[in-house]
């Protein structure tokens, strides 16, 4: 074996230890980039039950009025209007009418609260995975040469090739760019996964009750066919 053929061979060895590499790193990266979908995905799951929540106390709170007035004091965001679905509602134990309200009221809200705790700590969770994974992305693109293994590549294909014999003619650059472009991955964008902050600060459930305590007492007083309308 001349000293040529030696060299050819341990190029074509180390080519195609280099594509290896890459379809391995490849499938892990897309194994990363699937998991950051699928949890966003899950999040927005989330983000509906959420909502459902949401319209659920605003039913409760039965005028547009009340709603707006309690949704600003808790921070839950814009109130989008009573429910259109009457919801009804297991009766809290209490002495009185009012105090079965406030009771109820208070629940609601608390299991509102704490949705929006788990999905603000489930967001930062994925956003932590999206950098981590954007990190990966960078580095996959930075260890390797995309221009290079597309035109390896493509050199392998017999159609190609014999494109080339008949042609007398290699690739050109604008075909090699486009090739490297398939090859590579972009880091995930924010906007993407469509992750808002919305409003997932609520205020704690006491400190919302005690400042809504008053507006709930009126609306109880004023309404009281309509609260015992709520009951199961």
């Amino acid at each position: 074996m001349s000293d040529d053929d030696l060299i050819a061979g341990l190029q074509a060895q180390v080519k195609k230890e280099v594509v290896e590499r890459y379809v391995r790193e490849r499938r892990i990266l897309e194994e990363e980039i699937n998991l950051v979908l699928e949890d966003a995905s899950a999040w927005h799951g989330g983000l509906a039950a959420w909502a459902r929540q949401r319209r659920r106390l605003a039913s409760a709170l039965l005028t547009p009025e009340t709603g707006r007035r309690f949704f600003k004091t808790a921070n839950l965001g814009e109130y989008d209007g009573p429910a259109r679905r009457k919801h009804r509602f297991d009766k809290p134990k209490a002495l009185t009418r009012g105090g079965a309200y406030q009771r109820l009221i208070g629940r609601l809200y608390r299991g509102v609260w704490e949705e929006a705790q788990g999905l603000a700590a489930e967001r930062q969770r994925l956003l932590k995975l999206m950098d981590e994974v954007n990190r990966d992305i960078l580095h996959f693109e930075a260890n390797h040469d995309m221009m290079a293994l597309s035109a390896y590549l493509r050199s392998l294909d017999p159609g190609e090739l014999q494109r080339r014999k008949l042609l007398g003619v290699n690739f050109t650059a604008r075909e090699q760019a486009l090739s490297a472009e398939a090859l590579s991955f972009k880091p995930i964008a924010r906007e993407r996964l469509e992750l808002e902050q919305l409003s997932l600060e609520p205020l704690p459930p006491k400190e919302v009750m005690a400042q809504t305590k008053d507006l709930l007492t009126s609306q109880c007083r004023q309404m009281p066919r309509e609260i015992d309308r709520l009951w199961l």
